[in-house]
């Protein structure tokens, strides 16, 4: 009988508020394991009284949301600090732009989203080509670059072309970086050329160069996006 009392004692002081201990006599949480702990089912975080917490799904991690917060299921991709997505588009037709004009370079367009109640850094590395339309010709070019944000310019770098010597027409490569810091929402980002002086040609296929053998991405514009969690 003092067995059964005891045990009901015990039980009763488990049901109300209390701190369980094991492995140590100072328990300093509602349950504290000093020692190892094995689950060989799921692990469900959250919920409340009533309902079952998550269990997640196969590849998230458990992530803190600090002192007095469940920890929550994520995505590896979606934790602060950690890479979203790597992005890649490249040009594909050759354009001409006359002096005095501004177009976007065909392909170089990239739409990317910023999932809801999120902030992420986008990491921007360009890279053009603007060929003087003239071939032979002994007259220079000059232009820029531009990165575009819903059609309103972030940043830009100049390029040329060379006017003399045995370099006519060889186009000075450009590449330029830019970091934007943005919140929830869908962005369109492009690339456009505008020519300060004489017709240039964008994505050019080196055809007519000497040693040409049929590389046609030679001289196409690129540009790359690093999507970073904050």
């Amino acid at each position: 009988m003092r067995k059964i009392l005891l045990c009901l004692t015990l039980l009763l002081s488990i049901l109300g508020y209390s701190q369980t201990g094991v492995n140590t006599p100072t328990p300093q949480r509602t349950l504290h394991v000093n020692g190892s702990l094995q689950v060989t089912e799921e692990l469900n975080v959250g919920g409340s009284a009533t309902t079952a917490g998550s269990a997640g799904i196969a590849g998230q991690i458990l992530s803190s949301n600090g002192a007095g917060s469940a920890p929550t299921w994520k995505t590896l991709n979606s934790v602060s600090g950690t890479i979203a997505s790597a992005n890649y588009v490249q040009g594909t037709t050759a354009l001409t732009i006359n002096q005095g004009t501004t177009a976007d370079v065909p392909g170089a367009t990239i739409t990317l989203t910023v999932p809801t109640g999120m902030t992420q850094t986008f990491l921007f590395t360009v890279l053009g080509y603007a060929v003087n339309s003239v071939t032979g010709g002994d007259t220079g070019t000059q232009g820029v670059f531009s990165l575009l944000q819903n059609g309103v310019k972030v940043s830009s770098a100049y390029t040329s072309t060379s006017s003399t010597g045995n370099l006519v027409n060889l186009p000075a490569p450009v590449t330029f970086l830019k970091s934007i810091t943005l919140s929830t929402g869908t962005y369109i980002f492009k690339v456009q050329y505008s020519s300060w002086f004489g017709n240039q040609i964008v994505n050019f296929v080196p055809s007519t160069y000497g040693g040409y053998n049929g590389d046609t991405e030679a001289m196409l514009t690129k540009m790359q996006v690093l999507v970073y969690n904050n």
